[in-house]
């Protein structure tokens, strides 16, 4: 079946019955997803950010597998990836086991988050970064970061956090005769992030471990040793990449990450006011490269009192 497009997302197959679900930037998913015929069931790879982008999920996969998913994963707990799940309440949804304690424990707090007053604040503080000065690249990710508010005012009185309830640390491997495991590798995006890895068919589901085109968002991470995820994640063989933002990549699309990444702990170890490294400066004066910046500097001053040894580039 081939390429197509629903409000939300533009679905790609990849292989057969394996299908990426591009998130279009002017829709309210917001993340890219997947969708899975595991062999007389079906999973939908991440959630989305809405009910409306869930819906989608669950008609496209019943359109070209002929039912609707069965099983539903997130690779994380932050919302553009599993506010969506509430759509799939009842079915088994899978996750690392940390990725249900932080939905767990910081429920209230997470609540306070996703009011209105609160989101509204957040649209009306980006629409003021927009301006002349601002790089195409800069420009672009405060209109991602716009369109997120946008997505989850959209639903703001229907939010319910809906963690998964069928956890693993490492690997599991998921029902069916595809052979489609969901692997974690640690402290990563988050404190402990899941891929999802069709080994036959040399395909990875990066979740936001792997992005393109955007920044990845480090505030709830650890960018040391996210780059040795990395190296895991490249260990795996996979031949294309789906990452949690922006187009299918090849293996190969990982290093984009890997640079970022490396340049921020560069910039984050810099004394201050140092030049940003080249590679950071396309995004100079976007919100999400200041709050990675805060982040990997958090990061690195926790390290440095502890024993978690020499930072990785």
């Amino acid at each position: 079946m081939p390429t197509s497009a629903t409000v939300d997302y533009a679905f790609e197959p990849l292989a057969d019955g394996v299908v990426a679900g591009i998130a279009r930037r002017d829709g309210f998913g917001t993340c890219n997803t997947g969708l899975i015929d595991l062999g007389g069931n079906a999973l939908a790879f991440d959630t989305g950010s809405t009910g409306r982008a869930a819906e989608e999920l669950r008609s496209e996969s019943a359109r070209r597998f002929g039912r609707p998913p069965a099983f539903a994963a997130n690779s994380h707990w932050h919302f553009d990836h599993s506010l969506g799940n509430r759509r799939f309440q009842g079915l088994p949804i899978f996750g690392t086991r940390r990725t249900r304690e932080i939905l767990l424990e910081l429920h209230d707090e997470l609540m306070v988050e996703l009011t209105r007053a609160n989101l509204e604040k957040g649209v009306r503080e980006l629409e003021g970064r927009r301006g002349p000065n601002l790089s195409a690249d800069a420009l672009e990710d405060v209109e991602f970061m716009l369109q997120y508010q946008r997505a989850l005012l959209s639903e703001v009185e229907e939010v319910v956090l809906t963690p998964p309830d069928r956890t693993f640390e490492t690997r599991l491997a998921l029902p069916g005769t595809r052979g489609a495991e969901l692997l974690s590798f640690g402290r990563g995006h988050t404190e402990a992030d899941a891929v999802l890895f069709l080994r036959r068919e040399k395909l990875l589901f990066a979740g936001d471990l792997a992005v393109h085109g955007l920044q990845p968002s480090l505030g709830s991470g650890d960018p040391p040793h996210w780059l040795v995820v990395l190296d895991d994640l490249e260990r795996l063989g996979a031949e294309r990449v789906v990452p949690g933002h922006g187009a299918v990549m090849t293996a190969d699309g990982i290093d984009e990450t890997r640079r970022y990444l490396s340049a921020i702990v560069k910039a984050a170890e810099a004394s201050a006011g140092a030049p940003l490294p080249p590679e950071l400066r396309r995004w100079e004066g976007s919100p999400t490269l200041e709050e990675n910046l805060t982040a990997a500097r958090k990061v690195l001053a926790a390290r440095a009192r502890s024993a978690d040894g020499p930072v990785r580039r």
